[in-house]
């Protein structure tokens, strides 16, 4: 009986050729986002709890912000042809990030890509940014939405389960995924938890790799 597979991907920096949020967070809050952003790199504080003092730095209506990102963010040119490949393949392809709603869903409509996505909801409230967390492991507290437990549940379905990412949030799924695509940050924390991955640029080189596997 053929392998079933799945594709797991995070957005911000990996679908995207730049990280949206941390672009947002440069053009609307005080630079002193970055100093808890360094508390997250240094595993002090999980994702939610930097998400969370990040954008309460943030004043500004979401049209504002959507205006912004409309302008700036660009998606990695290959990614549609993946989607395609995907389905052809009968693989699944979902979306796991621990970026905002708003803006995720936002692009992904603009640029007419169509593929189940979990990431946090943002509510705007009197010029305020607010996250709510509708993807969430309730016995964690450090990620908004739980990729690992996205990547459990397809496992306990029977499917061989490839991760996508970039970034620090992207370690717990890339520890337990049957295979793992890595860049920028990720790669480098797989190199230092030793990680076996694949390095990859942009996701022309992942349908390579899967193509090459079938």
């Amino acid at each position: 009986m053929p392998t079933k597979r799945a594709v797991l991907s995070d957005f911000d920096g990996t679908i995207t050729q730049t990280d949206v949020a941390e672009a947002i967070l440069d053009e609307f809050a005080p630079a002193t986002w970055r100093e808890i952003e360094d508390l997250y790199r240094d595993r002090k504080i999980g994702t939610r709890e930097s998400m969370v003092h990040q954008f309460a730095l943030v004043h500004a209506r979401e049209e504002e912000l959507l205006r912004f990102v409309d302008r700036t963010a660009a998606v990695d040119e290959t990614f549609r042809d993946f989607v395609t490949f995907c389905r052809s393949r009968g693989i699944i392809l979902e979306i796991v990030s621990e970026g905002l709603d708003f803006y995720v869903r936002y692009l992904l409509r603009k640029w007419d890509i169509d593929v189940p996505v979990r990431t946090n909801h943002a509510i705007f409230e009197e010029g305020h940014v607010r996250i709510e967390y509708p993807w969430e492991d309730a016995t964690c507290r450090l990620c908004g939405t739980c990729k690992l437990l996205r990547l459990f549940q397809l496992r306990a379905l029977g499917y061989r389960t490839a991760y996508v990412g970039n970034g620090h949030s992207d370690l717990c799924p890339a520890i337990e995924a049957d295979l793992v695509f890595a860049k920028d940050e990720l790669a480098n924390l797989c190199r230092t938890e030793e990680i076996d991955f694949i390095p990859f640029e942009r996701f022309a080189d992942v349908q390579r790799r899967l193509g090459a596997s079938a």
